[in-house]
């Protein structure tokens, strides 16, 4: 039986996406780089004196973009509702036996690589092939379920995607004023965010090796949910007392001296946690498994002044794996509500 409450869960954070992508992208065009977006180089209303004027660029680029950016993610989490909540689930239980930090680690790095590359960057294209997604939903609509031929699709499809795919191409023509300044945002405030996550992966690293000395030193004595609620609170702490040390006495460098201790302690700890597990053949259900990418985003630290480009790196690396995740549970994820 599946725990409702984590079945609540789900269906809330599809919830939440139906209106998370759009805000996020009207957001975008008054509040971020869109902006300052114009339509004046753009081949096809650079000589119309409708559209090239600020009234175009308003309607363009401050209502149409935005919904056309959002529609296909807000459809799928319509449409799809059931089996992205079940892909949740599945997900949830491929990782039932890592911990919850350990989760929220993984979970973190995704959501800062969706916001930050795959909705700014890929969402132009995934607009244009939306379009088909959105024709074969308007077939659904008149009834027409099974054995659709393709040339239903493909030309109600094309119809949808030539809006789509005039405003991508608007918007890829524009690199320089919509896409560099949100690298350049992430180049300036990446250390900050990988900073803050490396507080958490430092508590994690430094606190589960203590567990695993408990665990080792009594076996009996103490029952899971107590070891889990002792985790939890102790690396609470730890992650706000490092989050103090990142803001004061590192002033926002995590290459500082203090920070450097710190990395440095975390990563011998958390790589003599692996080897011991492995050595002695321990128990992994307390996520001894889970935490390998854990040392590996903390030993980044030592060699991120060496090429700029690692921090972004270790980042994209722990939210595919996040994201390969995802996709796999929604493979084998059904549209019904799992209740077996």
């Amino acid at each position: 039986m599946v725990n409702m409450r984590g079945m609540m869960v789900n269906r809330l954070i599809v919830l939440l996406q139906i209106f998370i992508f759009p805000t996020f992208f009207y957001l975008w065009a008054f509040l971020g780089p869109m902006r300052d977006m114009s339509l004046d180089s753009f081949i096809f209303w650079s000589d119309s004196n409708y559209f090239s004027s600020g009234s175009g660029d308003f309607i363009i680029l401050k209502i149409i973009a935005p919904l056309i950016f959002a529609l296909p993610f807000t459809l799928a989490s319509i449409v799809k509702r059931d089996r992205i909540a079940n892909s949740y689930e599945l997900m949830w239980r491929a990782l039932g036996k890592v911990r919850i930090d350990t989760k929220l680690f993984y979970m973190v790095n995704a959501i800062f690589c969706l916001f930050f590359f795959i909705l700014p960057f890929g969402s132009p294209i995934i607009a244009v092939f939306g379009a088909f997604f959105a024709a074969k939903l308007l077939l659904y609509a008149f009834g027409v379920k099974k054995n659709v031929p393709a040339i239903l699709i493909v030309i109600p499809g094309l119809l949808l995607a030539a809006i789509p795919l005039m405003v991508s191409i608007a918007f890829y023509v524009e690199y320089s004023t919509v896409i560099q300044p949100i690298w350049e945002f992430w180049v300036v405030y990446s250390e900050f965010f990988y900073g803050v996550v490396l507080c958490l992966a430092c508590a994690m690293a430094i606190t589960n090796f203590f567990l695993l000395l408990r665990e080792g030193a009594s076996q009996v004595s103490y029952t899971k949910p107590t070891e889990s609620r002792i985790g939890l609170v102790i690396k609470t702490l730890l992650f706000g007392g490092f989050l103090l040390i990142f803001i004061f006495a590192a002033g926002w460098d995590a290459s500082h001296l203090s920070m450097f201790i710190i990395n440095g302690i975390a990563v011998g700890l958390s790589l003599l946690e692996v080897l011991i597990r492995w050595r002695k053949k321990m128990s992994r259900d307390s996520g001894g498994g889970g935490i390998l990418m854990v040392p590996i985003f903390i030993a980044v630290n030592f060699v991120a002044r060496l090429w700029d480009g690692m921090i972004t790196l270790v980042v994209a690396l722990s939210a595919c794996i996040f994201f390969i995740l995802f996709i796999i549970a929604y493979r084998y994820a059904e549209d019904e509500t799992l209740f077996e």
